[in-house]
């Protein structure tokens, strides 16, 4: 075992599983992405419920999501209109991607193509497979974050990495307002 931190720190990321407990409140997701972009739609709700029904770590998918979305300001080639929130499909400016009639279907495409590379069971049933690429996945391929490296986005050689890195910027961000609140009782 090496004395490094950062030997120490890369031993979690592959360690740290797509599937598991959402932390985060909804309240808590938004006042972070809105630091980058105040008119940042409301999603943390349904991270938070359709994440604990697929049994992912929706805080995570949701520091996923402001990755793929620029904070939710749609800079690349997927429009604010298709609500994909993961870049599902786009493969750049001749294919956006995906589309979803509303931000809830993004969601849980989103969560839903987590699923497809984090379990080989089946999908549970109580929405209606919206992922269009659900069946395109190896199926139990990536289990945790960083295994999507040259999966989700290619090449993708630190995409997990990155994800992690934001959400760990989030929870940074979470204990700096509640010390806050801390101060001022």
């Amino acid at each position: 075992m090496s004395d490094n931190p950062n030997d120490m720190k890369q031993a979690n990321d592959s360690e740290y599983s797509i599937l598991g407990q959402t932390f985060l409140s909804p309240q808590q997701m938004h006042q972070f992405v809105q630091q980058t972009n105040e008119d940042a739609v409301q999603l943390g709700n349904y991270y938070l419920t359709v994440g604990e029904y697929y049994g992912i770590r929706g805080d995570v998918a949701f520091a996923q999501a402001m990755h793929e979305t620029d904070y939710l300001r749609f800079t690349g080639v997927v429009k604010a209109e298709q609500n994909n929130f993961c870049g599902l499909g786009a493969t750049g400016p001749d294919d956006p991607g995906a589309s979803f009639d509303t931000p809830e279907e993004g969601v849980i495409a989103h969560l839903q193509h987590l699923y497809a590379y984090a379990s080989t069971d089946s999908l549970p049933d109580k929405y209606p497979v919206l992922d269009p690429r659900f069946d395109l996945v190896d199926r139990g391929s990536a289990t945790t974050w960083t295994a999507l490296n040259g999966k989700w986005a290619v090449p993708g050689d630190n995409y997990g990495q990155l994800i992690l890195s934001l959400y760990e910027r989030m929870i940074h961000t979470t204990i700096e307002k509640l010390e806050e609140i801390v101060q001022e009782i």
